[in-house]
């Protein structure tokens, strides 16, 4: 049986009010806000606690430990610094970091060291981890994702790259994510197809294609559907920057990321021109930056 004023509750508008609390300011009174003032008759609080995401930096050098932490405190994380692997490994373990930026050659157990046992260990194994380091010989690379390592970044780098890199790290998983195991396809197209970039690409678990032209990557894109593709700018002033967006309709670009390759000369040309597309890469190519290039534009897929 409904007690009649259950009934009439069940009729009634309610009203909803969302308090935010940051970590600093959660003071209670006796009910309702921080204050103790209580909610009014009508009306239901909610509290919302928006706690900052907890970052744990693991490297040896600390003025570049110090930079990283202003940065990333400047873009609202909480930061949490280690100095040699086996403080890393303590921190990481009592202070349940939702990302780790590890650097590779370190006193006290070495990075590649460090992330095994971190994903070894049930605390740790769902912790992403960003190696943040100078090892940038494609066999370094390598070993990092071999080991199971998701995101590279080179020292020195551009805070706008790993700001980016970070926050992806951060996103969980979507349903549409592939399998880890699957085999990525890149589809590079690019008047120099001998670069051997694209051959370090290949031998790095992707499926690679390389044609010289527009056209033959049209119908390659249209067949295969990659992953990413790599577009030479040269081929996109050769077309136009007015045909640019037929050529982005007929390589199915808006549903496929795409990195354009420019020289540093023109990149502010590119930019202007080609104004919303996101991604490019620097011309002649970097081994590590290409392949960070490539791993951010998988995670936006």
């Amino acid at each position: 049986m409904t007690h009649p004023s259950q009934e009439r509750w069940s009729h009634r508008k309610v009203k909803l009010r969302f308090l935010l609390f940051t970590p600093q300011s959660q003071v209670r009174g006796k009910a309702g806000d921080a204050s103790g003032k209580k909610p009014q008759r009508g009306e239901s609080w909610i509290r919302v606690d928006m706690a900052k995401k907890k970052i744990l930096v693991i490297d040896d050098m600390p003025n570049s430990v110090a930079m990283i932490k202003a940065r990333l405190e400047a873009s609202d994380y909480e930061v949490i610094t280690a100095f040699d692997g086996q403080q890393g490994l303590n921190y990481a373990y009592s202070e349940k970091p939702d990302l780790i930026l590890l650097d590779i050659v370190m006193p006290a157990g070495g990075g590649y060291s460090v992330f095994t046992r971190l994903k070894m260990s049930p605390k740790t194994r769902s912790v992403p981890v960003i190696f943040l380091t100078a090892k940038d010989r494609p066999e370094d690379v390598s070993r990092a994702y071999k080991l199971g390592a998701e995101y590279y970044v080179k020292k020195p780098y551009k805070p706008e790259m790993l700001l980016e890199t970070v926050r992806k790290a951060l996103e969980p998983p979507t349903q549409s994510d592939q399998p880890r195991g699957a085999r990525k396809r890149i589809l590079v197209i690019d008047k120099d197809p001998d670069v051997a970039e694209f051959v370090k690409l290949d031998e790095m678990g992707y499926e690679v294609t390389v044609v010289s032209s527009i056209q033959e990557g049209s119908e390659e894109a249209t067949k295969e559907k990659p992953d990413v593709i790599l577009l030479d700018g040269r081929l996109v002033e050769a077309n136009n920057y007015d045909g640019f967006y037929q050529i982005k309709l007929e390589l199915a670009f808006s549903k496929i990321p795409t990195i354009v390759t420019v020289s540093e000369a023109k990149l502010k040309e590119f930019q202007e021109k080609l104004a919303g597309f996101s991604q490019y890469c620097l011309r002649p190519y970097n081994y590590v930056d290409l392949l960070g290039h490539v791993r951010v534009a998988l995670q936006k897929k």
